[in-house]
């Protein structure tokens, strides 16, 4: 097989190019984020979606990428805390909680134990990153989500052992969404801690390996598609009305939610078992949901999105180092008001999440 056969046409070499332009400004050498920042234009700012690499997943995934002829991320292995706080600097950023960037086949086809070595270790390489660096970084821990006895093992040690800020999970493993009845345990442990679940895209087996067409990746399209499945799965399955005091961030704005709401109250506001599911309506459960502003800062897509939800359930957020925070000069474009902007940039996470506000 030649790196066209696995690159939908395109070369090694040209489908990397065609990342670097997908990722702008956060293609540039790492050590150039290193240079002395200007004075910031913001400040306060809370990031949410902020990736990690903690060795272990750094090593499981570039395994995984090796294996299956997949081409690494520019990047990832010169990530350290030091880039991030870098770019932090620069923008205003005061505080980025930490979470996995995209996981493939679940958890790199590992089984639950292999898995859970890497779960822990992203625990304690989290919590280091935290204490090294009081007040500028938060955790949103993850599980493995392949086994529910060591998931809900790997729950406890994020509250109780790491203090981790919340739960960070893919929005499907294996092809398996959050809406399945498997997972119900897990919610209901969640639930009683009133945890705050952040649920990112994960790099899917349809797409990982460039299924889409020349020129395109999972990551552009696909990762929104597979969080609106996931928020639908929770809806359908009436886990949003029995596990109500998980408080849910959904990246990418939302993903498709807020252009598909509609289509999917129409499907299902004559249900049966709406009244179990939905009893104040479809549209009412949907909007529980929090989002962050990971690529929605443009005009259109922020419209759509503050249309279908209050701005108290958007929270700014990066997805560094894929993107950068010219997202924050995009949203100072769109006409928010003080109040509105104060509270994506800050003061939702902190609400959300009350340890933000003393950091």
């Amino acid at each position: 097989m030649t790196d066209r056969d696995v690159f939908g046409g395109a070369s090694r070499r040209e489908f990397l190019a065609g990342l670097a332009a997908a990722g702008g400004a956060a293609m540039l050498p790492l050590h150039a984020s290193l240079a002395q920042p200007a004075q910031a234009k913001h400040h306060g700012v809370i990031d949410v979606h902020h990736h990690f690499w903690a060795p272990e997943y750094l090593k499981a995934q570039v395994d995984w990428e090796n294996a299956h002829h997949v081409p690494h991320f520019p990047g990832m292995e010169q990530w350290t805390p030091e880039v991030s706080l870098a770019e932090m600097d620069k923008a205003g950023v005061k505080t980025s909680v930490l979470s996995l960037a995209s996981i493939s086949q679940g958890m790199w086809g590992l089984d639950a134990a292999a898995a859970t070595k890497v779960v822990h270790a992203c625990h304690d390489y989290g919590a280091k990153v935290m204490s090294d660096h009081p007040g500028r970084f938060g955790l949103f821990a993850p599980l493995n989500m392949i086994d529910v006895p060591s998931s809900l093992k790997e729950v406890e040690y994020a509250y109780d052992q790491v203090h981790a800020d919340g739960i960070g999970l893919q929005s499907s493993y294996n092809g398996v969404y959050l809406g399945d009845p498997m997972y119900n345990p897990i919610w209901e442990e969640l639930n009683r801690r009133k945890a705050v679940v952040f649920v990112h895209g994960p790099n899917n087996a349809c797409c990982s390996q460039i299924k889409d067409g020349p020129g395109m990746f999972g990551s552009i399209v696909e990762v929104t598609f597979d969080v609106t499945r996931t928020c639908a799965s929770l809806l359908t399955s009436g886990g949003l009305q029995r596990y109500p005091n998980i408080k849910w961030i959904i990246a990418y704005g939302g993903g498709t939610l807020p252009f598909v709401a509609g289509r999917i109250n129409n499907f299902f506001k004559n249900a049966k078992n709406l009244k179990e599911i939905a009893p104040n309506g479809v549209t009412a459960e949907l909007q529980k949901f929090n989002v962050d502003t990971v690529n929605v800062t443009n005009a259109a897509s922020m419209a759509a999105l503050l249309k279908f939800l209050p701005s108290s359930h958007v929270l700014y957020g990066t997805d560094f180092l894929y993107f950068r925070n010219d997202q924050l000069d995009d949203l100072d474009r769109r006409g928010l008001s003080p109040k509105v902007k104060a509270a994506i940039f800050s003061e939702n996470a902190k609400r959300m999440i009350p340890r933000l506000a003393k950091a």
